[in-house]
């Protein structure tokens, strides 16, 4: 069954309309950071996934995260992005994350180019629910994947990703518009950050596709993260 809503989204982003499989586990968001510029003050993103603006979200702020920071995310290995990933060795922490705006439950070192996450999570009513909605509260921009699919990305860098590519740690080297987020203060979560939606909204296209996000390759091995291969057993 495909449940098919419309996009609503802040003028110029870009919400990607393709259908997105989801699965009852093992579902992997993937969000990839970007300041305006070298030396800028202040960095975040926080994302949400629910299926109803009043229940608890599917991944939401204060959700485990893995994340990598400039410049580690400097050339690593590609798919990161994609659902199958080796993320062992990034480190851990809670969502969001970045730096000085008072807003971000892990603080990283600031004057940064990026910040790349990555998120776990279960839907248990996947096959049953009729809505998903992505929400996001950033600064400066942010590109955003659900499980390995491009959903959606910010008005300064929407036309500098394409749905099969992978950013470079520097895409924003040369400047990109300054975006600031609320700055509310971080929560695990704040309701108050999605009280009035959040700053970027998009009703996703969905498919049940199965019970689980891991893969067996054509040899019968397993193929996930290993830190998720850590957590599930």
């Amino acid at each position: 069954m495909v449940w098919t809503f419309l996009a609503v989204c802040v003028p110029l982003s870009l919400a990607h309309a393709a259908t997105h499989p989801i699965y009852r586990q093992d579902n992997v968001l993937v969000g990839a950071n970007f300041n305006d510029g070298p030396g800028s003050s202040d960095m975040t993103l926080i994302m949400r996934i629910d299926s109803d603006p009043a229940d608890d979200g599917w991944v939401d702020e204060g959700h485990p995260v893995k994340y990598l920071t400039n410049p580690d995310n400097d050339d690593i290995e590609e798919g990161w992005t994609q659902i199958v990933y080796d993320d062992e060795d990034w480190e851990d922490g809670e969502a969001g994350v970045g730096f000085s705006d008072g807003d971000d439950n892990t603080v990283t070192a600031g004057g940064l180019f990026s910040i790349w996450t990555r998120y776990y999570f279960d839907i248990q009513d996947a096959s049953t629910i009729s809505a998903l909605t992505f929400r996001a509260e950033y600064d400066d921009q942010f590109a955003a994947w659900l499980n390995g699919e491009l959903i959606m990305a910010s008005a300064g860098v929407s036309a500098l990703i394409g749905d099969d590519d992978e950013p470079d740690f520097d895409l924003s080297a040369g400047g990109v518009n300054n975006h600031g987020s609320r700055e509310l203060p971080a929560g695990q979560p704040n309701p108050a950050r999605w009280a009035a939606g959040g700053q970027e909204n998009v009703d996703l296209t969905f498919d049940f596709a199965g019970q689980t996000a891991l893969a067996v390759d054509a040899r019968g091995k397993l193929t996930t993260t290993w830190s998720r291969l850590k957590t599930t057993r």
